[in-house]
């Protein structure tokens, strides 16, 4: 892969290229613990060679373009399915805010013409629809919508997309023990590249990503002074959300698909970051109840703390967006938490402290 990378980017037979301790380890995992099916093997084979090509092009981009004038960084995050998406795609609608869009994110200093890219972009998302079709119910895909920027975060093969996307649990284990900063790091190169075919600098960046729960540190090391806004919802309706959402996308992939290895990943990692997630400090916390409520009252409390007004062109935006109802997918997305084999009651009691801080 690594040869064929280098082919396919352009580059030198030696050029170098970053984090292939990550590959290494991940593509053993994939080879040894995730079932694949021949169609996910292909797929699967494509995405990490796609990772490697951006590394090459991104070096090579960085080398020759003058620097950029970064924007203030805003981060969304919180635990799966808290909303995050809902509250980005709101934000992405102020004309002073900067949201980087799934075609985008996919294809950073990819040399194409927009055009060429979009049009990849959607048959991807095509593509994915066909291997995962109940996975439109449940994160609706779109070229020009914001995405999240695990897109960036997993050219370093240190993320945990990988262990959604595919049962590595010795993959995850190494990740577990790793530290982000240098994954941070080039998710920075990454951005850059991406904002500099911008006029000019927005207000703000606005990023979004539930991983980032996991790794505040790190990402504060590399982004110090950005916002932080935590997304808070009921641990049962979130981890079973996201047990569901695991399933679609893992079914894509492999044909043996277990729901008890899908519950037992996520109630411990979901659970071991929320008993760590305390109230106060600089994060803006926002309740997923109050998020559906009154939407245009949190972007604005939020905008408020971020120093970037709601104009009245950006409140037009948002109400014309709110109305269109594109927020909302189109079938429903059911789901039981004792499906993926994790007792509700006894996840209350494990987390009682965290729903009682943030009344959920």
């Amino acid at each position: 892969m690594v040869d064929e990378a280098r082919l396919a980017a352009g580059a030198e037979p030696g050029e170098p290229l970053r984090f292939l301790d990550g590959l290494g380890v991940l593509t053993t995992a994939l080879e040894e613990e995730a079932r694949l099916s021949e169609r996910g093997r292909a797929g699967t084979r494509a995405a990490l060679l796609g990772a490697l090509v951006t590394q090459l092009r991104v070096a090579r981009a960085v080398k020759s373009r003058p620097p950029v004038a970064r924007p203030p960084a805003v981060f969304i995050t919180g635990l799966l399915r808290t909303g995050t998406t809902f509250l980005h795609n709101l934000l992405a609608q102020h004309p002073d805010l900067r949201a980087p869009r799934l075609w985008e994110l996919m294809s950073v200093a990819d040399p194409r013409p927009p055009r060429e890219r979009i049009r990849g972009c959607a048959a991807y998302v095509e593509e994915y629809y066909r291997a995962a079709p109940d996975f439109r119910a449940i994160h609706p895909l779109d070229p020009q919508l914001p995405e999240e920027c695990h897109r960036l975060t997993a050219n370093s093969f240190r993320h945990f997309i990988y262990g959604l996307r595919y049962n590595v649990p010795s993959y995850m284990d190494w990740l577990d023990r790793q530290p982000m900063a240098a994954a941070y790091h080039f998710h920075q190169l990454q951005l850059d590249c991406l904002l500099s075919a911008d006029p000019e600098p927005a207000a703000a960046v606005v990023l979004k990503c539930p991983s980032h729960l996991w790794h505040l540190d790190d990402l504060d090391r590399v982004y110090p002074g950005a916002t932080v806004i935590r997304l808070h919802r009921d641990p049962k309706v979130a981890i079973g959300s996201v047990c569901s959402l695991t399933a679609a996308v893992r079914a894509a992939r492999s044909d043996d698909v277990s729901p008890s290895e899908i519950g037992a990943h996520w109630l411990d990692r979901a659970a071991r970051a929320l008993e760590a997630t305390h109230p106060g400090g600089a994060p803006i916390d926002v309740r997923y109840a109050d998020l559906v409520a009154d939407p245009l009252r949190v972007v604005a409390g939020v905008c408020e703390r971020i120093g970037v007004p709601v104009t009245a062109a950006a409140r037009d935006r948002m109400t014309r967006y709110l109305a269109a109802g594109a927020d909302k997918p189109a079938t429903t997305h059911r789901y039981r938490l004792g499906d993926f084999g994790i007792d509700g009651d006894r996840l209350d009691r494990r987390l009682a402290a965290y729903r009682a801080a943030f009344d959920v």
